[in-house]
């Protein structure tokens, strides 16, 4: 009788490909030696064809969903992640009211499961926009900013250098304190070369100013101690919210970043590492890259994270010109409340203007009783709307004087009025009744506009704004300091993608998976003008290529 030993390795590595390439994809290595190299097959199939799906230009989206009952992550943003193993960890960020976590989940990527992970050991700080990396079974965070409470007012936002590393077996945190440290720094970058961490740029706090800084430090994680390197000239400009992206132990690529207020780059750098790199004396080099086919290159690359696939690295961006005003909505990228999307389409409900009647002047003998001095004695009078108190204020009191006239009151003080509580009120009225009226014309515009787009969406669904794959090549960087970005396809023969793409956003995370990147968190943003009312997300989406049979013709 035939078993399963008995299939062509064809057959074994296709029934293979279906399983999911984490813990299952392990299991099945173990099995023989067979099996063993069927699942290398495997893997290097599925690169392939991930590699293939974004130069192509077609690739699958995915977002698992979960149970009404099983609550995930919260939502947030400039938060930090990495992957380790089969999971990928997620610290601190913060959300829309700028509040600030220091919790630490696990994402199971082969079960799609959160997990919080109660630690143990010194908790860092509340925090988002730090750097954390892996190394030998760690997790290394370094920096971070938070915004202040709410009081007392007029307090600073705060950088931190604060040195963390989690024991990933030990479930463990640990401060650590090394001389020559940096100084406070968020919005920075971090690779691991060998034991040394290489960090650069950022926004730094020094003698209570802050600045982006373009200075390199290097933490020894062996030796335990920072040091910074001697670097040459010209360097990039001073920035944050870049990407680095490690090409090997000696290479560092820099794209894109923010200086500050219009100071928007979409540059790319490459930093070469000594052979010795713990020899104090020896110089780090930068080079700037000539960039080809810069049509290509994302609209908005500066605050779209970076991701290094193969010989190539993936923005995830929409397509178009640059916008500069995407780009001044995040020139202030670490201040608080700048980054906060506030919808402007918001629905208000509609005041009902008051209507404006001419005061009709009443004989004495309709109104024998008193009248009613602001609420509290005699009689409200028929015919007067509530509105019109306020500018018939002096008609009370001629009236009130002929009834005092008739009841025989005279000028006893009963039936004179109070003199009214404002006494511009028919004006500050007169003010509040423009005031409406300029709402009512601008509700009735928006509700115009809302009709309008909305009849323009139902007719075509391909204007809506989503994110596409953008491919730099990275080949001939490092040989001929030169790189290319690759055309998007815009084919009609292909369609670009299988799913739902999302919608654009910013401050997200993207890490690499095994044959697949992950999208998680991030605030809604549209950079062609339009407005989202979403708030920050705890999305987590899959971006892979299709399945094999779809390139096999």
């Amino acid at each position: 009788m035939a078993g399963v030993n008995d299939l062509p390795e064809e057959i074994l590595e296709y029934i293979l490909c279906l399983i999911s390439p984490y813990n299952d994809l392990r299991s099945c290595r173990q099995v023989c030696h067979r099996w063993y190299t069927c699942c290398q097959g495997v893997v290097e199939k599925r690169k392939s064809h991930f590699f293939t799906a974004l130069k192509v230009g077609c690739v699958k989206w995915f977002s698992p969903t979960y149970p009404s009952h099983i609550i995930p992550i919260s939502r947030r943003y400039s938060h930090s992640a990495c992957v380790f193993d089969s999971s990928m960890y997620v610290f601190g960020g913060c959300t829309s009211t700028n509040t600030t976590f220091n919790d630490l989940w696990r994402f199971d990527l082969g079960l799609h499961e959160w997990t919080r992970l109660l630690t143990t050991g010194t908790y860092p700080s509340p925090k988002a926009y730090a750097s954390m990396v892996t190394w030998n079974n760690c997790l290394v965070l370094f920096g971070g900013w938070t915004h202040p409470s709410l009081y007392p007012l007029h307090q600073q936002w705060v950088l931190f250098s604060e040195l963390h590393v989690y024991d990933i077996l030990g479930n463990r945190w640990t401060q650590l304190y090394y001389p020559g440290s940096p100084p406070p720094t968020a919005g920075h970058s971090a690779s691991v070369h060998g034991c040394v961490m290489v960090v650069f740029g950022g926004l730094q706090k020094q003698e209570g100013t802050s600045a982006s800084t373009n200075d390199v430090f290097c933490l020894d994680l062996v030796r335990q101690c920072w040091f910074k390197p001697v670097v040459s000239e010209p360097m990039p400009k001073p920035r944050y919210g870049h990407s680095q992206i490690k090409l090997d132990e000696r290479h560092i690529l820099i794209l894109a970043g923010c200086g500050g207020s219009n100071k928007l780059y979409n540059d790319i750098w490459l930093l070469t590492l000594p052979d010795n790199i713990y020899n104090r004396s020896e110089k780090w080099h930068w080079e700037q890259i000539y960039v080809e086919e810069s049509e290509y290159m994302p609209s908005q690359m500066w605050y779209n994270p970076a991701c290094k696939v193969g010989n190539s690295v993936v923005v995830l961006s929409t397509c178009g010109t640059n916008s500069a005003t995407a780009g001044g909505n995040m020139c202030q990228l670490l201040v608080p409340g700048s980054v906060r999307r506030q919808p402007t389409n918001v629905w208000v409900p509609p005041v009902q203007q008051p209507e404006i009647r001419p005061h009709e002047h009443h004989h004495p003998e309709r109104h024998q009783l008193e009248p009613n001095v602001n609420g509290q004695r005699g009689f409200l009078r028929p015919g007067i709307h509530p509105a019109d108190q306020a500018e018939s204020s002096s008609d009370e009191s001629d009236d009130v004087n002929i009834q005092g006239t008739h009841s025989g009151q005279g000028a006893s003080g009963r039936g004179r009025p109070r003199p009214s509580i404002r006494p511009n009120a028919s004006s500050d009225r007169e003010r509040r009744l423009q005031v409406l009226s300029r709402m009512k014309e601008r509700l009735r515009e928006l509700s115009r506009q809302q009709e309008h787009t909305s009849t323009a969406f139902n007719k075509t669904t391909s204007s809506r704004s989503t994110v596409t794959p953008h491919m730099l090549d990275i080949s001939q960087v490092i040989s001929h300091k030169q790189a290319r970005w690759w055309p998007v396809n815009q084919s009609t023969d292909l369609p670009t993608c299988i799913g739902s793409p999302p919608q654009p956003s910013l401050l997200y995370s993207l890490v690499l998976g095994r044959g697949h990147l992950i999208m998680f968190g991030g605030i809604p943003h549209d950079p062609t003008g339009g407005q989202s009312q979403e708030t920050v997300s705890n999305t987590v989406i899959f971006v892979s290529a299709p399945s094999s049979s779809y390139f096999a013709a």
